[in-house]
């Protein structure tokens, strides 16, 4: 064995997939799905928001709205306890637009065959509404939900699913009027029209996986195109609730706009429900397949360490028998709680393979303490908590509390590195992708290193 790593989300499947690219032999031990399956299509890079205090929509000066790239630009100014902070310390803009626009390429390469995909970029903000009828202000998004951008929109259509739950088209298109204008956007004409799919597929639409994956059905694609063609509305644009197929969303998108001769995509999904998590899940594990990266489904217990450096991986199976593969780099892609990167153990906060030290956005250290104590009463106000994770050197390596790396091959990537809550700042899945791909480009540095020794 030459790499192993530990997390299955898009920051452990980058690194794993980046390292196979370059010969490597690489196990990745995965427990579940982690927080990439709970997302809902956006993987922003750069992030926005509406707090004057945090990223702008328009350029102040110019009074024009600010490109992703920008945008990024203004983060890397803005907030250096950032986690890019590690993977761009020169804070060159131009080098944070290369490499996501790198990253996405692979990405997009990595979920085409799977019926995905990745849109939007670097060079345009596309505006992606929600099921609820929220903006949002993105930059790279699965291909299904980057395709409705309401921006670039002469009219909207949003598609009603009598008997879906969670689901209000009539307040959405109110909420999206009124969003549109507090962005200063033109007013376009928003209407609701019902969605007649066939009797059989209408009897799913009280449970929207059953849906999602009834609409994956061989003879699906043509009653999907006939149910979508009478809402057309020249140079509009068809939203969709986000229940398009589990597996050939795209083709089934495909199908709808060329029959209704205008685009056809998906809202973002919002609580309670999204199938988008699920299906980049998907994706990516069929994208680890191709590859021939060895899956192992189980829990990382421990580290095996000699000197300074890690030598082996313990693991119990999801079958309940014990392993032990051998390593020549370790990724630790372990995220935060729900990943089980971070855990409360004893009464006090840790990360659970190497016990290093946790820190918030404030640098103030969080392990060693209570979770309770890092939170605040206050739903709105900063939750330190929410922002804790370890700290990593120019090459992602794990550091300890002297700054200096806790093991000389051990790599970290994704939400496990803190200094951000991807809640507010909106760069979950954006970090992770690009994280995971430097720390697959490190670890592979390391394991010829090794191999060379």
């Amino acid at each position: 064995m030459t790499a192993v790593v530990i997390g299955g989300g898009l920051a452990g499947v980058a690194a794993a997939l980046t390292l196979a690219e370059r010969g490597a032999e690489v196990t990745l031990v995965r427990a579940g799905p982690g927080a990439t399956a709970l997302g809902w299509g956006a993987v922003d890079v750069a992030g926005a928001s509406p707090d004057p205090g945090g990223l702008p929509w328009r350029d102040p000066v110019r009074g024009e709205p600010l490109s992703p790239a920008e945008r990024l630009g203004f983060l890397l100014r803005s907030r250096p306890a950032h986690p890019y902070a590690a993977l761009f310390p020169e804070g060159d803009p131009q080098r944070a637009v290369r490499a996501a626009k790198d990253a996405a390429v692979a990405l997009d390469a990595w979920l085409r065959p799977e019926g995905l995909g990745l849109g939007g970029g670097l060079d345009a903000t596309v505006l992606l509404a929600n099921v609820r009828g929220a903006l949002r202000v993105a930059d790279l998004a699965t291909a299904d939900v980057a395709a409705g951008d309401v921006g670039s929109a002469e009219s909207i259509v949003l598609a009603d699913v009598p008997g879906l739950p969670g689901y209000d088209p009539r307040a959405a298109a109110r909420l999206l009027a009124g969003e549109l204008a507090a962005l200063g956007l033109p007013a376009r004409p928003i209407r609701v029209a019902p969605l007649a799919l066939p009797d059989a597929l209408r009897a799913e639409a009280s449970r929207p996986a059953r849906l999602a994956a009834a609409l994956d059905a061989p003879d699906a694609a043509p009653l999907l195109a006939q149910a979508v063609a009478p809402l057309a509305a020249r140079e509009g644009l068809i939203l969709l609730p986000p229940v398009v197929g589990l597996a050939r969303t795209l083709p089934l998108l495909a199908a709808a706009s060329e029959r209704a001769g205008c685009r056809v995509a998906e809202l973002l999904g919002a609580p309670p429900w999204s199938p988008a998590g699920m299906r980049l899940d998907r994706a990516l594990l069929a994208a680890l397949a191709r590859a021939g990266v060895s899956l192992v489904q189980g829990r990382a217990l421990a580290l095996g360490v000699e000197g300074d450096r890690v030598t082996a991986v313990e693991l119990e199976r999801a079958d309940g028998g014990r392993e032990r593969l051998a390593a020549r780099a370790v990724v630790l892609a372990t995220g935060r709680f729900s990943g089980g990167g971070l855990v409360e153990s004893g009464d006090r906060v840790r990360e659970s393979l190497l016990d290093l030290p946790v820190y918030d956005d404030r640098g103030r250290r969080l392990d060693g303490e209570p979770a309770r104590r890092s939170l605040r009463r206050r739903y709105a106000d900063p939750q330190p908590l929410f922002s804790g994770g370890i700290r990593v050197d120019g090459r992602l390596r794990a550091v300890g509390a002297d700054g200096r790396p806790a093991q000389a091959n051990v790599l970290a990537a994704g939400e496990l590195v803190g200094g951000f809550d991807p809640a507010i700042c909106r760069t979950g899945l954006g970090f992770a992708l690009l994280s995971g791909r430097r720390a697959g480009e490190e670890a592979s540095r390391l394991v010829a290193e090794a191999a060379s020794a």
